[in-house]
């Protein structure tokens, strides 16, 4: 069940990910327009880095009309954690299950790669709760958050 804050989602902000192969890559990201015009991130992204759920970020229209992130406005308070799974590890529902119950907001992708995002007052205890599971070889992971500032 969604959260009330994506439910008032009523667009898609695109944030450019590292180029592969020469070509720009994108991230459509659900947002709600703000009163100042600027939108709230309703999404836990899955690629784009320093970017979270709850987030404000300033975007303009493309020269082909799409919304494109420029700057983060207002940091969310979220952290966001992407999470693959290796066969025979964790299980999705496994998954699921144990970070929704920690209070986790969970984005998924396929059933081998999901999002995950919390307070970042429960950053650590996610973070410790991974590093467990990757030590035990049931799944990896890394943080979305890149910047040290």
């Amino acid at each position: 069940m969604p959260v009330s804050e994506a439910d008032a989602a009523d667009t898609t902000v695109w944030c450019a990910l590292p180029p592969e192969g020469g070509r720009q890559v994108w991230e459509g990201l659900r947002a709600a327009t703000q009163p100042d015009g600027s939108f709230l991130l309703c999404a836990v992204p899955l690629f784009a880095y320093d970017l979270n759920f709850g987030d404000q970020v300033a975007a303009i229209a493309s020269a082909e009309g799409p919304l494109v992130a420029t700057d983060v406005l207002a940091d969310g308070g979220q952290s966001t954690f992407r999470v693959a799974l290796h066969e025979g590890g964790t299980t999705l529902p496994e998954v699921v299950e144990t970070f929704g119950a920690m209070g986790c907001l969970i984005e998924g992708w396929s059933d081998a790669l999901l999002g995950l995002g919390c307070d970042t007052t429960r950053a650590r205890e996610i973070a410790n709760r991974l590093a467990l599971e990757e030590r035990a070889e049931h799944l990896a992971y890394e943080t979305g958050r890149q910047r040290t500032t």
